[in-house]
This record gives C-alpha cells, sequence and structure tokens, in this order.
C-alpha cells in the first residue's frame, strides 16, 4: 500500500516496485461494494507476501554456509561431488589390500570377498566441508600450496598433513600423526575432491 504525506494509506492503490497501482480500476461493478473483496484487493500483497519464503529459500539452499538438506544436494551437484561415498574396508590382507587399507594383525578381519553395500551417506557438515573442498579442487592450479590448502581445510583439524613431489611423476599424500578414518580414506581415494595433475601417479602415506 501507499502511504500519503498525511499518514494514511490511500484506499484502493498499492504500489508494486516504484509503480503506482490502482486495483479499484479492475473491480467489476457488481463486487465494487463487496466488503470482502475489497479487503483482499486491499490487502493482497501482505496475503501473499513472498519474503518470508524468499528468507526461508536463501537459508536453506542459496546460502552454502547454512544450506541444509536437499539444499547442499544441490550445491552437490553444482560442483560435481556426491553425498554418498565408496567406503574403503579395512582388512588384514595382502594382495587384496590397497595403500592404506591393510592393517596388521587383531585390528581388522581377513578378506572375504567384496561386501553387499559400501555406500555411506555424509551428515550436512561434513558434505558441506566437501563441497567447500570440491570448490577449491575445482579453481585450483595443482600447485603443491594449492593442494596443501585442501588437505589442511579437510583433514587438519585431526593432524598435519600435506602433499610431495616425487620429482619423477609421483606425488604422495602424506598423513601424521593421525591414522584418517574410513570416511576420511574415502574423500581421499574415491570422492575426487583432491585433485592430481594428469599423468602424475599418487600414493598416501600415513606416519
Amino acid at each position: 500500500m501507499n502511504q500519503s504525506a498525511v499518514g494514511h494509506y490511500e484506499i484502493g492503490v498499492s504500489e508494486i516496485g516504484v509503480q503506482l497501482f490502482d486495483w479499484q480500476q479492475l473491480i467489476l461493478a457488481q463486487f465494487s461494494n463487496s466488503p470482502i473483496i475489497l479487503s483482499f484487493c486491499e490487502n493482497v500483497f501482505d496475503y501473499i507476501d513472498p519474503s518470508a519464503d524468499l528468507e526461508t529459500f536463501y537459508d536453506y539452499v542459496w546460502n552454502i554456509a547454512t544450506a541444509q538438506g536437499f539444499g547442499l544436494d544441490i550445491w552437490g551437484r553444482i560442483v560435481g561431488v556426491n553425498r554418498v561415498l565408496q567406503i574403503t574396508n579395512k582388512y588384514f590382507g595382502f594382495e587384496e589390500a590397497g595403500d592404506v587399507s591393510a592393517d596388521p594383525f587383531n585390528q581388522s578381519p581377513f578378506y572375504s570377498g567384496p561386501v553387499a553395500s559400501t555406500n555411506y551417506p555424509l551428515s550436512d557438515p561434513a558434505f558441506r566441508t566437501l563441497i567447500l573442498a570440491k570448490s577449491m579442487a575445482n579453481l585450483t592450479n595443482c600447485s603443491i600450496t594449492s593442494i596443501n590448502k585442501i588437505l589442511m581445510f579437510l583433514f587438519g583439524a585431526n593432524g598435519d598433513c600435506y602433499c610431495t613431489d616425487g620429482l619423477d611423476m609421483t606425488m604422495t599424500y602424506t598423513f601424521s600423526g593421525f591414522t584418517p578414518s574410513a570416511v576420511d580414506l574415502s574423500i581421499i581415494e574415491n570422492s575426487g575432491v583432491l585433485p592430481r595433475p594428469a599423468g602424475v601417479s599418487v600414493s598416501i602415506s600415513i606416519i
């Protein structure tokens, strides 16, 4: 509604953007004295005010810092990362085990073949961190400095982690002072978040 200089509202005049809109000109004659219709038309912009919905959309979808649920799923599709990870299972084994998936005696079971499902859906906070890391990876120049920033963003709260160049078309992700969890290993090996230059082989070292 448009407020006049004397402090009262002009009946029949609404403000759309910067334009004044006289809705009374659109009322058919037979409804011109209907209190219900006139009241609805006078207050229609209050009834359908979208500001609350826009604020909710901003908080739950648009703003990555506060997005939740399907909002984070949308962000994941934008940057190219999935909420559901393939978990790297750890076994006592030899050829069946990968670089970081083998344990000594009394820690992990013997390998008995592939399991039915290894899918693990990330919680919203963990998925948000993964999305932000993937957005950093999408813009990185794959330098040691840039990759180390991504590593510290993902795992720096647990201990030291860094990347080294083998100078022979190899590189190593080193984790010191902590053992990555199964989810951490899946992020390292399966999520595609940690970048590597083309033609360079990657190994993982835990010390």
